[in-house]
């Protein structure tokens, strides 16, 4: 970053203001360079701090993956020595293999010694699980010599011995790496510190040196001291930003970190920050600060009507001049516009403002500020679509898109609660593709999960913005219609039937879905009836011929044929 300087020079003789000039200038460049140091001892601190939580990460997933492995082998032992298929005994192996199948093969390390060869993880476990199933069902069979000759043949004390030391090798490896990081943030910690402490130390040099010149050197040294420390408060602010940011949720909160840091920084400059939208085609404005409310700033840029984005460095756009100005500046301000690039991804443009007198070469003083201000901002931006990216992993279909069954049912019961309150109606479609089995015999299932994508894709397109689709389970799939009643839900059934009927012509296969509809309060009192309801009219749905849309029976209805039913009875009693 640069730090201030003298703006006027003081009245000197020749050989004083050089020497003032030499020892400003090493002063500077010192400062300069002390704080580029500080700056990248933390981003160096930031990096080693997530590679240290991908170590931990991986840590806990070998540990656990490895008391899979020996709990799943013991349970086995146990069958065997036992040699009975007690219930308990086998449920305890089917726990403990169920336990060792959720764990995919990246949580084992990539290849086991043998001998000379390297052979793949996946090949060993795949053996043992092979042959521990072989054996339990031996066991089960009550034929225990063949499941003791199976354990021989098939080298399950071998494999297993290989498979538990290359995971406890990959665990040193791994805690060794995280032991060897930490020291690293250690160190680069200490250093930062010493940096800091360093610069301290510099400045004070600086004014005891300064303090024994001339007084004719006083007013240079006045304003030496004030650019150092002017300089340090700028890092401080400039590092209080970045920690801020690490704590920002969202673009809200880092917009108002910007602008408070940016109203310290440079007070007499105003500013803006556009940001890429979610299809990553134009620009769009995050936020602004210090300008003038009769010149609005465009809502979105274009791509190619920025200059900064083009050249992807910053770019100063001057007004009343023949040069090069961005296509999409309609303002009488001078602009020094800044691509903000984390990870090599350029992920929007900070614009800092300024009129009057000198308005180029005053944007050119701030440039360094405005470079350390987009960079904190777009380490923050990048953190923030990060967290988006893995929040919205840990909540939707990996294969779909659409949200999964445990969001499903905490926003069901949230909507059905706020339903209750206001006193209005929420609806829910279950949908349940037609023959989704037979379709995957024919076609493969590399055809069923784009059958299930498209479908997904057909049922959004019939969504309002405040409705939820989920994946139920398998080739099941539920709508969740907030302020929505059971016609007008029926109605969005049957638009939705219809075009999942519709994809059949472009994926070359018979494709159709039975739909089952509910309502509160319609047909149901509670999110558990809903659930019911919109199943056992999918059933119906089924059971009468598929690909229809079938309503559950009001309560009104349901209550009437109940009465029918008891005044039947009587009657038969009587």
């Amino acid at each position: 970053m640069q730090v201030h300087s003298p703006t006027e020079s003081s009245q000197i003789a020749p050989q004083g203001s050089s020497r003032l000039r030499r020892s400003s200038a090493m002063t500077i460049a010192l400062l300069s360079l002390m704080v580029g140091l500080v700056i990248s001892g933390f981003l160096y601190i930031n990096q080693q701090r997530a590679l240290v939580d991908g170590e931990r990460k991986d840590i806990r997933t070998l540990r656990m993956a490895r008391q899979a492995v020996m709990e799943t082998g013991a349970a086995v032992s146990n069958l065997m020595i036992q040699r009975n298929a007690a219930e308990s005994n086998v449920l305890d192996y089917a726990r403990a293999l169920n336990r060792l199948n959720s764990f995919s093969d990246d949580s084992f390390p990539g290849s086991v010694p043998r001998g000379a060869d390297e052979i793949p993880t996946r090949v060993i476990l795949n053996l043992l699980k092979s042959a521990w199933t072989d054996m339990v069902a031996a066991i089960v069979g009550q034929q225990p010599q063949i499941a003791q000759s199976l354990y021989a043949a098939r080298e399950v004390n071998a494999n297993t011995t290989s498979l538990l030391q290359a995971i406890l090798r990959e665990l040193i490896r791994s805690e060794a790496t995280e032991a060897q990081l930490n020291r690293n943030i250690s160190l680069a910690t200490n250093i930062v510190l010493g940096l800091q402490i360093l610069t301290g130390a510099v400045c004070i040099l600086a004014f005891f040196m300064a303090s024994r010149s001339s007084a004719r050197d006083s007013r240079g040294r006045d304003l030496a001291i004030g650019a150092a420390n002017a300089s340090r408060e700028q890092v401080s602010r400039l590092f209080e930003m970045t920690e801020m940011l690490q704590s920002a949720l969202d673009h809200t909160d880092a917009n108002a970190v910007l602008r408070a840091t940016a109203g310290e920084l440079i007070p007499e400059f105003g500013g803006a920050l556009y940001v890429f939208n979610n299809s990553r085609d134009r620009l769009t404005l995050s936020t602004t600060w210090g300008r003038p409310e009769n010149e609005p700033l465009p809502d979105t840029i274009g791509l190619q009507q920025c200059w900064a984005l083009k050249r992807g460095k910053s770019h100063i756009n001057r007004p009343d001049s023949h040069k090069l100005c961005c296509e999409h500046h309609g303002v009488s301000d001078y602009a020094l516009e800044i691509p903000m690039i984390a990870r090599g991804e350029i992920l929007g443009l900070l614009q800092i403002y300024c009129d009057g007198d000198q308005a180029e070469e005053r944007l050119q003083g701030i440039a360094g500020i405005g470079a350390a201000l987009a960079d904190a901002m777009s380490l923050a931006l990048s953190n923030i679509a990060l967290r988006d990216k893995l929040r919205s992993q840990a909540l939707r279909d990996p294969l779909t898109g659409l949200y999964n069954r445990r969001y499903m049912e905490d926003a069901l019961e949230r909507v059905v609660r706020l339903a209750e309150r206001e006193r209005t109606e929420v609806s829910v479609i279950m949908i349940d593709l037609d023959h989704f089995k037979r379709l995957n015999d024919q076609h493969g299932h590399a055809k069923g999960d784009a059958v299930l994508r498209d479908s997904a894709a057909a049922i959004i397109n019939q969504l309002r913005e405040t409705d939820i689709a989920c994946r139920y389970g398998g080739e099941e799939l539920i709508v969740v219609l907030p302020n929505c009643g059971l016609e007008m839900a029926a109605a969005k059934a049957e638009r939705i039937r219809a075009s999942i009927e519709a994809l059949s012509e472009p994926n070359g296969a018979q494709v159709s879905a039975s739909l089952g509809v509910a309502c509160v309060p319609i047909t149901s009192n509670s999110s558990r009836d809903l659930l019911a309801n919109s199943d056992a009219a999918l059933y119906r749905a089924k059971q009468e011929g598929r690909n229809r849309v079938v309503r559950a029976p009001s309560q009104k209805a349901k209550g009437a044929r109940s009465e029918q039913s008891g005044a039947a009875n009587s009657l038969a009693a009587e």
